[in-house]
């Protein structure tokens, strides 16, 4: 028995393992076939056909905000497209590398209900936003989009899995709306796009220890599980992300930027929002408004 229960559990590793990857190359196909042409213009056009046919829902009472970090300039009409698809000017707090601000506050500067926050280039999307979630700027909202302009030059499908999330966070009016009003919910604390949410244990990476140790600085050990939206795009509730303001981060704990693709701070904290939110007793949802794991 005691020789059989090593290798069981072994087995079972693998198993798990070869139906991750087994997803991982089919979500990959899709995204470059299916998702091409979901995000292209013509799909783009049928889209908004189809949804031209159905009454705009009612404003849910649930103020609302997005956070973008906008490293690509030319990618922000993009983020624009997004927020028109919500009622109203919702304001639109934006962080951008200090280098850029000059560029940024050209291009950007007429834009309605916009604050362009710079930074420094360092933590990617991750360590820019932290710094904005615990200056408390967005601690009046109930929920706040989170968006970045994606590019992942080094995946085959970086393109189109960007143009997959904003279609699917908010890309279309009565969808968008209704995502909103799970924020009605009071335990809601994240919603995100189920199709990227990982939790085969190969998505630890070269994080889970790391992701352990921070864990443990939010006192949230007792909810660590693997189970985050990977390319950390998400609605969440401000106030579900307490536990990442306790940890008292600024950008010099983050990692130069180096083109790494594992492994830093910012890998490790994108593993960790959920889990914030689980130590506080939130919820994790996906679209459609069913409990993730």
């Amino acid at each position: 028995m005691g020789t059989k229960e090593p290798r069981l559990q072994a087995v079972t590793r693998l198993g798990l393992r070869s139906h991750a990857f087994a997803r991982h190359v089919y979500q990959k196909i899709a995204a470059v076939t299916i998702g091409a042409l979901f995000v292209s213009g013509p799909g783009k056009r049928l889209r908004a056909s189809v949804a031209r046919r159905h009454p705009p829902f009612a404003t849910p009472d649930v103020e609302v905000a997005i956070v973008a970090h906008v490293y690509y300039l030319d990618l922000f009409d993009e983020i624009l497209e997004c927020r028109s698809m919500l009622p109203g000017t919702v304001p639109l707090h934006v962080t951008v590398p200090s280098d850029r601000l000059e560029e940024a506050e050209r291009l950007l500067g007429n834009v309605p209900g916009l604050t362009i926050h710079p930074c420094e280039n360092r933590g990617r999307d991750i360590a820019p936003f932290v710094m904005l979630l615990q200056s408390g700027i967005l601690d009046g909202f109930d929920a706040v989009l989170k968006l970045h302009t994606k590019r992942s030059p080094h995946l085959l499908d970086g393109e189109v899995r960007r143009k997959l999330l904003f279609a699917m966070l908010c890309g279309e009016r009565n969808a968008a709306i209704r995502t909103v009003a799970m924020f009605e919910d009071p335990t809601t604390g994240i919603v995100g796009w189920e199709a990227c949410y990982r939790t085969a244990p190969p998505y630890w990476m070269a994080n889970e220890a790391r992701v352990r140790e921070v864990s443990a600085r939010m006192n949230a050990a007792a909810s660590v599980r693997l189970g985050f939206f990977e390319g950390s795009m998400f609605w969440f509730r401000p106030s579900a992300l307490a536990a990442v303001n306790d940890l008292a981060l600024s950008m010099d704990d983050f990692e130069s930027e180096n083109g790494q693709v594992d492994g830093t701070l910012h890998h490790t904290l994108e593993r960790c929002f959920t889990i914030a939110a689980w130590a506080r007793g939130f919820v994790v949802r996906d679209l459609q408004g069913r409990r993730l794991p």
